[in-house]
């Protein structure tokens, strides 16, 4: 991402970080991260945990099951779960094209280097 104050779209690139599964940086500062996630139908969001880093997901298209601390539920547009550190969190994309955005704090700095 380039320095800066904004997020232009279409001049960033997906990058791959699962299979079926891509993300793009919008924009951080050391306390706070967004990242857009796009996940192909069946796509999986492995269970897992941060040790310091509290996450909150907002779906804006398409849908997902959500696993937080054992728990699960369906998630449409507009909808959001909140994991904060140290709580067990995943989930499975019920639609192609499924788009989340996750905002991290503090910002997630192992997603910065390649």
């Amino acid at each position: 991402m380039n320095a800066g104050s904004f997020f232009m779209n279409d001049e960033q690139d997906w990058q791959d970080v699962e299979p079926g599964i891509q993300r793009k940086i919008v924009a951080h500062t050391p306390d706070l991260m967004a990242v857009c996630v796009k996940f192909d139908l069946g796509a999986v969001g492995t269970p897992h945990q941060h040790e310091i880093h509290d996450q909150i997901g907002y779906v804006v298209q398409g849908a997902f099951e959500v696993e937080l601390d054992g728990e699960k539920r369906r998630l449409g547009p507009g909808d959001a779960f909140v994991a904060p550190h140290h709580t067990l969190h995943g989930a499975v994309a019920l639609e192609s094209e499924s788009v989340v955005i996750d905002l991290f704090s503090p910002r997630r700095d192992d997603m910065l280097t390649p």
